[in-house]
């Protein structure tokens, strides 16, 4: 167990070090700094009418910042989901917890 716990330590060590990160900050600094996409995505995330988010939707992603930054966010949530699902086979077995 102690290997698995050293290993996730360089994961995540290696993970802070690398493009993909990097990437992923430098992206969503231009995107903070865009006060035009963070109105829009304000709005978006208020609206409750379905037609005006999907108007607002596409004139977010017409933001190439944007688009990058949600390129690396996705990569990086569906690594996060590899990993939750390989830590939960390891403690999936609940026998000793009876």
């Amino acid at each position: 167990m102690d290997n698995i716990i050293e290993k996730t330590k360089k994961l995540i060590n290696a993970l802070d070090s690398s493009e993909l990160m990097s990437n992923l900050e430098y992206y969503k600094e231009r995107v903070v700094l865009n006060k035009n996409i963070l109105e829009l995505i304000n709005k978006y995330n208020n609206s409750n009418d379905n037609y005006e988010k999907i108007s607002l939707k596409q004139e977010i992603y017409k933001d190439n910042n944007y688009k990058e930054y949600m390129k690396y966010y996705n990569e990086l949530f569906f690594y996060i989901l590899k990993i939750n699902r390989k830590f939960k086979e390891y403690t999936l077995d609940r026998r000793c917890h009876r």
